[in-house]
C-alpha cells in the first residue's frame, strides 16, 4: 500500500518574510522623505502635482503612490490621491503628531538587523553609533513621541478624576519629548513635571512642552539618569516610559528601587514597555524588540509581567496593576508605593 503523501506547506509566508518583508518599510519611508503626504494635505492630489512638489519623476511617482495605496496609507479615486486617517494624523509634516524623522530613522535602524547573525555568533552588540547617546536619542524621541503620547492620553482619560487631581509632582525619567508626562500636565494645570534627561535631549523636551501648551509646568534636571539624584519621598508619580529595556535587568531593578525611594506614600510608578508572555513564546513584537536590544545594547532586553511584578514587590510597592489602553501593544504597568 502506498504511503500517503505528506502535504507540502505553503512557502509564501516564508517568502513574504525572507524575500520581500522589508520592502514596505522602504516604500513608506521613500514616500515620507519625498513629502508625499504633506503634498496631498496641501491640495496636490495628482501624480503630476505631487511629483512637481517633490521634484520627482511623474511616472515613477505614480508607481510609488500606487504601492502606498496598496499598503492602505493612501486612497485613490480616478487619478487623484487622498490621505488615509493614519497618514493624515501621523505623516503630514507640521502636524501635532507628525512622526518627525521617521523616514530616515526607520530604514537606518534596519541596517543593524543585517548583522544579527554576526551578533549572535560573536555574543556582543554592534559598536555604538558615532556622535554618542545624546545625539541618537535627540532624533529617536521625536520619532516615537506620537505613538506614546496617544497611549498616555488614553491612560489619563481612564484615570478617575480624584486620582489625577492627586498627582501634583511628576518625575519623568529619560523623558525624551515627554509623551508620557505632557498629558498629565494637560489634565491638571497644578501639576509640575521634573524632567531628567541628557543635555542634548532636553531642548527637544522644551520644544514639545511648549508645542502642547505646558512649558510653564516643566522643570529640568539635565544629566545622566544614573547620576542624577531623584531625592526622597518627593513625587506623586514617576514615569519610566520605555527606559528599562535599554537598562537591562540589573540596572532596571536598581532604577525601580531608586524610584520607590523617590515616591511619596501612595505614589505611583508608571512603566511602559513591550512585554512578552511569561514563557516568552510571543507576541512577535516584544520578542523582536528584544532582539533589537541585543543588536544595539550591551544588556538590553524585554521582560515579562511576572518579572516586573517580582521586582516591584521586592522594591516595596503595595500593588501592581497591568492596564490595557486601546493603542498600546502591551499593558502599561501602574504600581502603587
Amino acid at each position: 500500500m502506498a504511503k500517503p503523501q505528506k502535504k507540502i506547506p505553503s512557502a509564501l509566508p516564508l517568502a513574504n518574510e525572507l524575500l520581500w518583508g522589508g520592502w514596505s518599510t522602504y516604500a513608506l519611508a521613500a514616500a515620507v522623505n519625498l513629502d508625499v503626504f504633506t503634498a496631498i494635505a496641501a491640495g496636490k492630489t495628482t501624480a503630476r502635482e505631487i511629483a512637481e512638489f517633490a521634484g520627482a519623476n511623474e511616472a515613477m511617482m505614480r508607481r510609488l503612490l500606487d504601492a502606498v495605496v496598496a499598503l492602505k496609507y493612501l486612497l485613490r479615486k480616478g487619478d487623484r490621491y487622498a490621505l488615509s486617517p493614519a497618514a493624515e494624523t501621523f505623516l503630514v509634516r507640521g502636524g501635532d503628531l507628525y512622526l518627525e524623522g521617521i523616514g530616515g530613522f526607520g530604514p537606518g535602524q534596519m541596517m543593524g538587523w543585517f548583522q544579527l547573525a554576526e551578533v549572535v555568533k560573536n555574543g556582543g552588540p554592534l559598536p555604538r553609533p558615532e556622535g554618542g547617546a545624546g545625539a541618537f536619542f535627540a532624533i529617536l524621541v521625536k520619532c516615537i513621541f506620537p505613538t506614546n503620547y496617544v497611549q498616555a492620553k488614553e491612560l489619563v482619560a481612564r484615570m478617575p478624576r480624584p486620582a489625577r487631581a492627586r498627582i501634583k509632582n511628576v518625575l519623568d525619567v529619560a523623558a525624551g519629548a515627554a509623551p508620557w508626562s505632557i498629558p498629565f500636565a494637560q489634565a491638571n494645570r497644578a501639576t509640575r513635571v521634573t524632567v531628567v534627561d541628557l543635555p542634548e535631549v532636553t531642548p527637544v523636551t522644551r520644544e514639545y512642552a511648549a508645542k502642547f501648551g505646558v512649558a510653564e509646568q516643566f522643570d529640568y534636571l539635565e544629566g545622566d539618569l544614573h547620576q542624577v539624584d531623584f531625592g526622597t519621598e518627593r513625587y506623586d508619580l514617576i514615569v519610566l516610559g520605555h527606559i528599562i529595556h535599554g537598562e537591562g535587568r540589573e540596572n532596571g531593578i536598581a532604577l525601580i528601587n531608586r524610584c520607590a525611594k523617590a515616591l511619596r506614600e501612595r505614589g505611583l510608578l508608571l512603566i511602559a514597555e513591550l512585554i512578552p508572555h511569561d514563557d516568552r513564546s510571543g507576541p512577535p513584537l516584544p520578542m523582536l524588540f528584544g532582539l533589537n536590544m541585543m543588536i544595539h545594547t550591551p544588556g538590553g532586553d524585554v521582560f515579562t509581567m511576572k518579572e516586573y511584578r517580582g521586582w516591584l514587590k521586592e522594591a516595596g510597592f503595595k500593588s501592581v496593576k497591568p492596564l490595557r489602553v486601546p493603542s498600546a501593544p502591551s499593558p502599561l504597568i501602574l504600581a502603587t508605593r
